[in-house]
């Protein structure tokens, strides 16, 4: 569609308002969170790097507490040469010459993602600000993987002890710490360590709230190999059972599936090489790639004070219409406790109230409403199923809902025509006050 050049300007002004108003939950919500980022060394030699690095110092701007690791066989490829650094990437043994290359590596790796982290973007009128202070050291305690299958693994290791006090002091300094995928043991000698390992050990270490793995692919793929936008920690398990799976991925699945299961909330999986996917993935509902947790993104919760806001949100297109009566702050927050929500992703899709008559036995369905945006998603059902249940834990013999518009749906979920005679006589006061002659509905429980 072909838009006169205000009309452009218009809709590009209003887009920026629409997308930025939705990033706003996640942004207050990962403000002072602790995210770890795993970035694979192809990303790292891409064109894309400065794109990224301007997106991570714009999550560090937003108040987020960032942990880089970076891979390095890319560089390992670079200087040893194609056939050999193959070998070398995939091959479990490390020997002295390996090691070398190794070390090498990650040095060029570090100093490389340091001086892009260290740019100033064009953006930013005060180019006398600082930049952002980056910080490494001796964060990882390795030990050597040992004899295996009668084979010496030399310096190949794994990670024994993350000195996580150590990261914690330089980011509550709000310094970025940067990690390479090289450890030492008590002994004083080096380790070969890979990416993912030492991704899981300081994510855990450190309780982060998001694990964050940029490569080069959009997301986890299924069958179809389309991109999986949401996996739980039951999912997850059921994929890994299937073995469809390249290597690659499985690997991802199952260090996802262990961190989710020792406290950090999410794991991604993102493209490093698409600008702007990041920010995509953390500030928007639809992502970019793969989000993985422990257990399903939605849920039904009680309501809380801070809800206040969004709840009022959804009501006010339907007070506007006349389909509901009005509702201000102050009847919210002295109603608040009977209100329920539905999150997904810190955001409210949908809420439900139950008013009860102890006295009568009886419960009130009210003000089930569902954003606009997830109408296709059969929140509508979970929201009705859940106020059952909190009904008949209750132990109420009777739920009813009053509707000017929406009677068909009440009926096709159970509910039968009721006259004014079988609503509590508080209820039927109310009713006759309000003169808005609603139609009655009525489910046994």
């Amino acid at each position: 569609m072909n838009f006169p050049v205000g009309n452009q300007e218009f809709f590009h002004k209003n887009q920026f308002i629409h997308d930025f108003r939705q990033a706003s939950p996640y942004i207050h919500h990962l403000n002072g969170k602790t995210l770890v980022l795993a970035i694979s060394s192809h990303v790292l030699v891409s064109d894309k790097l400065a794109a990224l690095a301007a997106d991570i110092l714009l999550l560090t701007s937003l108040g987020m507490r960032l942990v880089i690791i970076h891979g390095c066989s890319q560089f390992i490829q670079a200087i040893a040469g194609r056939n050999t650094a193959i070998s070398i990437d995939e091959n479990p043994i490390t020997d002295e010459n390996a090691l070398e290359l190794v070390k090498q590596a990650s040095g060029i790796a570090r100093f490389n993602l340091e001086a892009t982290l260290s740019m100033i973007p064009t953006q930013v009128m005060e180019h006398s600000a600082p930049n952002v202070r980056i910080a490494g050291g001796n964060f990882l305690r390795a030990k050597p993987l040992g004899v295996i299958n009668g084979i010496d693994m030399g310096y190949s290791g794994c990670v024994r002890k993350v000195d996580a006090a150590a990261i914690e002091e330089r980011l509550a300094h709000n310094q970025l710490v940067l990690i390479s995928p090289i450890g030492h043991s008590l002994s004083g000698q080096s380790y070969r360590l890979q990416v993912n390992e030492v991704a899981q050990a300081v994510a855990e270490a450190i309780r982060a709230e998001k694990l964050i793995f940029l490569g080069t692919q959009h997301g986890l793929l299924d069958e179809k190999q389309q991109t999986i936008s949401e996996l739980n920690c039951i999912e997850i398990r059921q994929l890994l059972a299937r073995n469809i799976t390249d290597k690659r991925q499985t690997e991802l699945l199952q260090t996802a599936a262990r961190v989710l299961e020792h406290g950090v909330q999410r794991v991604h999986v993102v493209s490093g090489l698409q600008d702007g996917s990041l920010l995509q993935e953390l500030f928007t509902r639809e992502g970019s790639g793969t989000a993985m947790a422990k257990a399903p993104f939605m849920r039904i919760r009680r309501a809380e004070n801070k809800d206040i806001g969004e709840i009022l949100q959804l009501i006010a297109p339907l007070e506007a219409a006349g389909i509901l009566l009005p509702r201000d702050s102050e009847y919210m927050e002295n109603h608040i406790h009977e209100f329920s929500v539905l999150e997904q992703d810190c955001y409210v899709y949908g809420c439900v109230a139950l008013h009860v008559y102890p006295k009568d036995n009886a419960g009130e369905l009210a003000c089930l409403i569902v954003s606009p945006n997830a109408r296709a998603r059969g929140y509508g059902e979970l929201l009705l199923a859940h106020v059952i249940k909190q009904a008949q834990q209750l132990q109420l013999q009777t739920l009813f809902a009053l509707s000017t518009h929406t009677g068909d749906w009440f009926v096709e979920r159970g509910f039968t025509s009721a006259t004014l005679e079988q609503l509590p006589p508080k209820r039927q006061q109310q009713y006759t006050s309000n003169k808005r002659q609603s139609k009655i509905f009525c489910r046994q429980l």
